[in-house]
């Protein structure tokens, strides 16, 4: 591993340490060490991270100061505040970039609790022909959970629309989707994506004889609500 550090990103909740020879959750309360790792790319000047956390979701970059690389494997990490004795499930997509070109991407997840330290391999591989901005269940021509829905980022690492409570459908020829599930959706009521029809968890639609209609796309997240319609955060 070359010397250069990858930089840090702090988001909310969360922090991405730089890369270390030593332990790089060495001090942290509550941490997720990211091994990075290929047997197709060996040099990369960015790591590019979609991590997806309890409710919380991030997209960041982490890259070596002043222009410089970093060999593969290398490994850094994500440092978390898990309130109480309450357990998360950190899912992590990854893109390894070089002069803006993304050569691997890989995902993995862990689920911890507060105090905890846990280590995923994230391993860089080739990258499929995906549609940009199409939606898929991971493992579908993009990485990521297969139980969780992304968008196709054809820049960068793929995008996480959200998990899916019922299963994430591969639709061949179409947009994946969310499962519906919870039962049936009522005629004129409106539910976001996999909560009782099928679709994206960050639209919103209007249920028509069972199936989703007038999608409305939610910029800050679908809220599902038990006892009334869902609606855009």
């Amino acid at each position: 591993m070359t010397r250069a550090r990858l930089a840090a990103v702090t988001l909310a909740g969360l922090a991405l340490t730089g890369c270390s020879d030593d332990d790089p959750c060495a001090g942290a309360a509550t941490c997720l060490r990211l091994d990075v790792a290929s047997r197709t790319v060996a040099t990369i000047d960015q790591l590019e991270l979609d991590i997806v956390y309890g409710d919380r979701h991030a997209t960041t970059t982490t890259a070596a100061a002043g222009g410089h690389t970093t060999d593969l494997p290398f490994a850094t990490a994500i440092v978390l505040d898990v309130p109480g004795a309450e357990h998360v499930t950190v899912g992590v997509v990854a893109a390894g970039k070089l002069g803006g070109r993304v050569l691997g991407t890989g995902a993995a997840s862990a689920t911890l609790a507060s105090g905890d330290h846990a280590s995923i391999q994230l391993t860089l591989a080739p990258i499929a022909d995906c549609n940009p901005a199409a939606f898929y269940c991971g493992g579908d021509l993009l990485a990521g959970d297969p139980q969780t829905l992304y968008q196709c980022n054809a820049g960068g690492v793929p995008i996480a629309r959200g998990p899916c409570t019922y299963g994430c459908l591969v639709r061949p020829g179409k947009d994946d989707v969310c499962r519906a599930g919870g039962g049936t959706c009522r005629d004129g009521g409106s539910y976001c994506g996999g909560d009782k029809l099928d679709g994206d968890p960050q639209t919103l639609y209007v249920c028509m004889a069972g199936a989703g209609t007038a999608p409305k796309p939610c910029v800050n997240g679908c809220v599902v609500r038990s006892n009334d319609d869902d609606v855009c955060r």
